[in-house]
């Protein structure tokens, strides 16, 4: 039928000689030569790849892999530090077959043959600017009041109780015992600073490599036989502090983990590190542009997935851009049906608004972490995105809204999700400090999402590697000794842990002209401890007044 469908178009446009037919016959036949590639191979491209690989002028999908570089794996030369694809764990992936080979520069040159083939292994790293035997001070930590590094009854740096590490296996959360730092029981977790438990006694044990930030710690080890970090179908990281005015809690490989600690044991050269993923759910800004003023207050802890981009796991940016600069509402998914019932709503008129969905200094993700306050943070990565908990736990009897959870400990195992947070102030990004309980989103990127994100951009290591893997999933060809082998979008290897309890689209961003938030302690010359310490007064004054009934824990 189609083609003789086609045949009688082919004779009108000759009978006709109409500019406009003879364009929309090849367009006709370029589908029809993208259809019988894509029937040949088993699969089938939804509607966004297909425009994609049109929009690019692409007859099929191996003229989009001839763009881009394949690298080649070294084995031997990765396997003394990449961790064990097989977990212990039952119902977790063996990411054997999630090899990453197409994307960023460091998979190829001098650094390809440790990080070329590299799988989807993550872990925590804390960072603060405690002096330490080797370094005292960093790009950081400079500038910032001396309270903040020097301990002492008048030390407002990070003081942690607990940081616990856990891997989802299909129905609830399992503590990694190996990247937890605490005082470990057969119950879970524990640690109190006050009382010098938990992170104080074990933190020597994860000390990491330095140089941005004075000090840092990691969990790290000897390739299959250390930690293996998180891996899909989920994983969650936690970290109680009794104040966490100033320091960052962030995620990398646990490849790179790997590298960086045996450089820091062994002193190996430069060279070796795989810094092409980064997430930071919770990180101080001074070092950003040192000696220049900050996106926020100096207690303002932004959060940024876009740090690097690997080419396996596609990344949002704006909220325009990751809708392919159209005028509606499509991606995320998730909030198709917020968005419809609520279309004037922040975040559903992306083609209105100027919001980031991938935070950092151009966007509005942010905790203000206030003086010695105690918080609890959790961050869930899963088939969604990156979610990023907080809650004051001294305004909940010291626990949180997730069951298992508390300021002074944490379970061995916990149920896939908290109780839904339903403070109106945090289903924003740009939390105050005095927000009981918040929960923000940086939105995952599904195959046709994807191939629409990368559809405005150019055939790059990135979005071309976006594209190619996303084509190649809906193909059924990017799976080990397939067609597209290494072509990785690893979101859709993890899955939703139903994290979204009907939120409005402001959790993933607001428009920075709407943030309201006031900016007293942004520059070096403000990075004072009264100027925090007011703030600090003011909001929990507040907080009083609003009835919370409970007492405040803030020291000044």
């Amino acid at each position: 039928f189609v083609a003789i469908w086609l045949k009688i178009l082919w004779q009108h446009q000759v009978a006709s000689k109409s500019p406009f037919a003879a364009m929309a016959w090849q367009q006709l036949v370029w589908w029809l030569a993208v259809a019988r590639f894509a029937s040949s191979h088993g699969g089938s491209l939804q509607p966004e790849c297909l425009e994609y690989l049109s929009r690019k002028g692409l007859n099929s999908t191996d003229a989009l892999k001839g763009k881009l570089e394949q690298c080649t794996p070294n084995q031997a030369k990765q396997e003394p530090y990449a961790p064990n694809p097989a977990s212990a764990f039952p119902g977790v992936t063996d990411t054997t077959d999630l090899s990453c080979r197409y994307g960023h520069p460091s998979y190829y040159g001098p650094t390809g043959g440790t990080c070329c083939g590299w799988k989807p292994h993550f872990n925590w790293v804390v960072a603060t600017c405690d002096p330490n035997e080797v370094q005292q001070e960093s790009n950081f930590c400079k500038s910032l009041p001396p309270c903040v590094s020097s301990k002492g009854k008048d030390y407002c740096g990070a003081k942690i109780n607990y940081v616990a590490a856990y891997q989802y296996n299909g129905s609830h959360f399992v503590m990694m015992d190996d990247s937890t730092s605490g005082r470990k029981t057969s119950a879970g977790v524990e640690g109190s600073y006050a009382e010098g438990t938990g992170w104080e006694e074990e933190k020597k044990d994860f000390t990491w490599r330095s140089g941005d930030w004075t000090s840092k710690y990691a969990p790290w080890g000897d390739g299959a036989s250390g930690p293996r970090g998180g891996t899909p179908p989920a994983m969650m990281w936690v970290l109680s502090a009794e104040s966490f005015y100033y320091a960052a809690f962030y995620m990398l490989s646990q490849l790179t983990l790997n590298l960086e600690g045996k450089a820091l044991s062994e002193g190996f050269t430069a060279g070796l590190n795989c810094w092409n993923w980064e997430l930071d759910p919770v990180e101080g800004t001074a070092g950003w542009a040192p000696g220049q003023a900050t996106p926020g207050n100096i207690n303002m802890m932004y959060s940024t997935d876009n740090a690097q981009a690997s080419g396996c796991m596609p990344l949002a940016y704006m909220s325009n851009q990751m809708n392919g600069f159209r005028k509606n509402f499509s991606y995320p998914e998730d909030f198709r049906s917020y968005c419809a019932a609520n279309p004037t709503a922040v975040g559903c008129q992306p083609w209105q608004e100027k919001i980031s969905w991938s935070g950092g200094s151009g966007g509005s993700h942010r905790f203000e972490n206030l003086w010695d306050e105690p918080y609890v943070f959790a961050v869930v990565v899963d088939a969604k995105g990156y979610w990023m908990y907080r809650w004051r736990p001294a305004a909940l009897g010291g626990k949180t809204g997730w069951q298992g959870l508390e300021r002074y400990q944490a379970s061995r195992t916990v149920p896939a999700r908290p109780t839904p947070v339903r403070d109106p102030r945090g289903l924003k990004t740009d939390v105050p400090g005095d927000v009981v309980e918040a929960v923000m989103l940086q939105p995952s990127l599904s195959p046709e999402a994807s191939c629409l994100r990368a559809s405005i951009e150019r055939v790059n290591w990135q979005f071309g590697a976006n594209a190619l893997a996303s084509i190649a999933l809906e193909l059924g060809e990017n799976g080990s000794g397939k067609r597209y082998e290494g072509a990785q979008n690893w979101w859709s290897h993890f899955v939703d842990t139903k994290q979204n309890a009907g939120y409005p689209m402001s959790v993933a961003g607001v428009p920075q002209n709407t943030m309201t938030e006031p900016l007293a302690c942004s520059t070096p010359e403000t990075f004072t401890c009264a100027c925090v310490a007011k703030r600090a007064d003011e909001l929990l004054a507040k907080a009083d007044r609003h009835g919370s009934g409970q007492e405040s824990a803030v020291m000044i």
